[in-house]
């Protein structure tokens, strides 16, 4: 095994290679059960270097989980230039897709990073502001489809809510297909889209 030792040239290359080792250990056995030790040995370097990029393990969970609020955010802007029906299926398909760099919101990754966002003021942070940046785009599909913008917003968060407790589910539940969590999603996207929206009027509760 060929070990690395730092050097300022091959920087970002080597911090982008311990957070992918960092990634793959929490994915194999959870973040609790990840030690600095294991992350090195994935990433084919030594311990003694993590903490040139790091300065712990919870900094790593931090910048990782960051990064996959980003992605994630990133996403949902690219929705300019669809019509009503293809942000339904750009948003549904981005979602739940399968591919690596996004299946990390579809694993137990995401859930743990949440899980200590709870006493984690940074990691609290980050999840609140990727919420709000989420529901933000999300309401902005039905800005031809109600003149209220109360209304747009009450629906981006039902359908933030649902798109968590559909992906939380699909991690637990191992016999269902992934296939039937994204079509459920892209059904009730087409059913909020539908013009008339008077049962969610706040006039009307």
């Amino acid at each position: 095994m060929q070990l690395y030792k730092p050097t300022k040239a091959k920087g970002t290359k080597r911090k982008r290679q311990i957070v992918n080792a960092f990634t793959t250990c929490v994915r194999k056995q959870g973040y609790a059960n990840t030690s600095l030790v294991d992350i090195a040995k994935e990433a084919n370097v030594f311990p003694s270097l993590l903490s040139y990029y790091f300065k712990s393990k919870e900094d790593l969970l931090r910048v990782c989980f960051q990064r996959q609020c980003d992605i994630i955010v990133n996403g949902l802007e690219q929705l300019d230039g669809y019509d009503l029906e293809g942000k339904i299926n750009y948003i549904t398909d981005f979602l739940f897709n399968e591919s690596e760099q996004v299946n990390t919101f579809t694993t137990g990754f995401m859930y743990e990073a949440i899980g200590v966002s709870v006493n984690d003021e940074e990691l609290g942070l980050s999840k609140r502001e990727m919420d709000r940046c989420c529901k933000n785009l999300l309401a902005q599909v039905f800005v031809g489809v109600d003149a209220d913008d109360a209304v747009r917003h009450e629906k981006a968060e039902i359908i933030y809510a649902l798109l968590a407790g559909t992906k939380l589910n699909g991690y637990f539940e191992k016999d269902t297909p992934p296939e039937h969590g994204r079509e459920s999603f892209r059904k009730v996207m087409r059913l909020f889209c539908q013009p008339d929206s008077r049962w969610l009027r706040p006039d009307l509760h």
